[in-house]
């Protein structure tokens, strides 16, 4: 084989399976993986049969998203304490769109970004939903217990490699070998009986957020399945490489190496087979978009979940740049503009397929950041908003648990009743709340998340209500 054949097998693999170390090694990881398996085995009566279709789909937001220049109170009396707390980061409260929002306002008002007239657009006819002030945590926590050396908080805060695994992980844990969408992916897997791709699906390669004790996401790009370059079907080189893979090897890391790669041509030959068989979206998304490119992808995939035999599905996106210190006045705009733009073009499409019901979107990044500058942005924060959408969602509602001031949208005062010196806000909801909510509403059984969010039962609520 010449090196770039080697290249093109080793490229082939990675972006086509994403396989853990656990998944093809032993050791330690393995035995976790096998406990975590074992405990969810044995936590509830497998589900039962089900005959409708339900996806997850995650957009992260890489980075750290300044999310609370994404929604804004826009009310006189609480714009004027942001924009005092924001300086120079501060948004005209007259440049904001508004959102209609329902019930449990106290009177206040509230506008997004101005590039996020499709945020705007989907919340006001009651497709989406924001969850407020939601961050890691080990349990509740106010300002007081923070200042208590003894109370138990999340490892490493404000790092975004740590916090970025915690989203993902569902524990707010130092280290991590799986993630709650894997864990929910090997609790679901069996509804898709006759399937023969994995239950997650990832547009963003390899991600701690999909890595299940046994099941693992195939990865795919925006331009469609994994393709072996330099081996197409039916040449001497793809022939020979099959022959390979058949064969009986002697030690496992080789059988191991060719039951992936035998696995991977297996997959990339479906998913390929199962694009083409149904008709292009008329769907228009935006271009130089590289979200909206992934998400046109998903909604393809969804769109041939017949052919796949998917009855749930999670699936992984992304979009980075959000880690904005220097030039945040000029780069922000640009990547909320992307995400609302991208997710507007995929509402529509769930709407075409006949899915918009049956898809949940929603966005996870490892902190917001600071209410005050560093002079030309933001530096690393604690808790954020995010943003759900789809015809499950009970929309044109803020939700959360209500902070120091019994609101749920904390006041954005420096070093407040909510917030530490520089307006790091403390988190009022869990991240465990948020994602529990969202894998009880695609079919995971009570007693099964509590094995999937262990520090969950800390919260007095498990279900933020904010799903059908």
């Amino acid at each position: 084989m010449t090196t770039s054949h080697s290249r093109s097998r080793r490229l082939f693999l990675r972006n086509a399976t994403c396989l853990t170390a656990g998944a093809v090694a032993g050791g330690a990881w393995l035995g976790r993986f096998g406990l975590i398996g074992q405990a969810l085995a044995q936590g509830c009566p497998p589900p039962g049969a089900v005959d409708d279709y339900r996806a997850l789909v995650c957009v992260f937001l890489f980075g750290g998203n300044d999310s609370f220049n994404l929604i804004v109170p826009s009310d006189a009396a609480r714009h004027a304490v942001y924009a005092t707390s924001r300086g120079a980061m501060a948004l005209d409260a007259a440049s904001l769109h508004a959102l209609d929002v329902t019930g449990g306002t106290n009177g206040h008002a509230y506008g997004v970004h101005p590039r996020c007239a499709g945020l705007a657009e989907l919340f006001n006819r009651g497709d989406g939903a924001f969850v407020v002030n939601a961050g890691t945590l080990l349990e509740p926590t106010t300002k007081a217990a923070y200042a208590d050396p003894d109370h138990p908080l999340p490892p490493q805060l404000f790092s975004h490699n740590d916090q970025q695994a915690q989203w993902q992980y569902g524990r707010a844990e130092a280290n991590g070998s799986v993630g709650w969408g894997g864990l929910v992916a090997d609790r679901l897997h069996v509804l898709n009986v006759g399937a023969s791709l994995p239950m997650s699906i990832s547009l963003n390669g390899q991600n701690r957020f999909q890595a299940g004790a046994t099941v693992q996401p195939y990865a795919m790009s925006g331009a469609g399945a994994a393709q072996l370059v330099d081996y197409p079907d039916g040449s001497v080189q793809r022939q020979a490489l099959e022959a390979l893979v058949e064969q009986a090897h002697p030690d496992p890391l080789t059988r191991s190496y060719a039951r992936t790669l035998g696995n991977a041509l297996e997959y990339s030959r479906f998913m390929q087979g199962a694009l083409d068989a149904v008709p292009p979206l008329a769907t228009v998304f935006p271009g130089d978009n590289s979200l909206a490119t992934s998400l046109a992808m998903v909604a393809r995939v969804i769109a041939a979940r017949t052919t796949l035999a998917a009855r749930r599905q999670v699936f992984f996106v992304s979009l980075g740049g959000f880690d904005t210190h220097a030039d945040q006045l000029d780069e922000q705009p640009d990547l909320l503009g992307t995400l609302s733009d991208a997710l507007l073009a995929f509402d529509a499409a769930m709407h075409e397929i006949g899915t918009h019901g049956a898809v949940t979107t929603f966005t996870m990044s490892e902190f917001a950041r600071t209410l005050n500058s560093d002079g030309n942005g933001t530096d690393h924060a604690w808790g954020g908003n995010q943003f759900v959408m789809g015809g499950a969602v009970r929309g044109q509602r803020l939700y959360g648990t209500p902070g120091a001031n019994g609101d749920i949208f904390p006041d954005l005062v420096l070093d407040g009743p909510d917030s530490l010196a520089r307006g790091q806000m403390i988190p009022s909801t869990a991240s465990d709340q948020y994602a529990a909510t969202l894998a009880r509403w695609l079919g995971v059984a009570e007693c099964d998340l509590a094995t999937i969010f262990p520090y969950l039962a800390t919260f007095p609520r498990a279900n933020l209500g904010f799903l059908d």
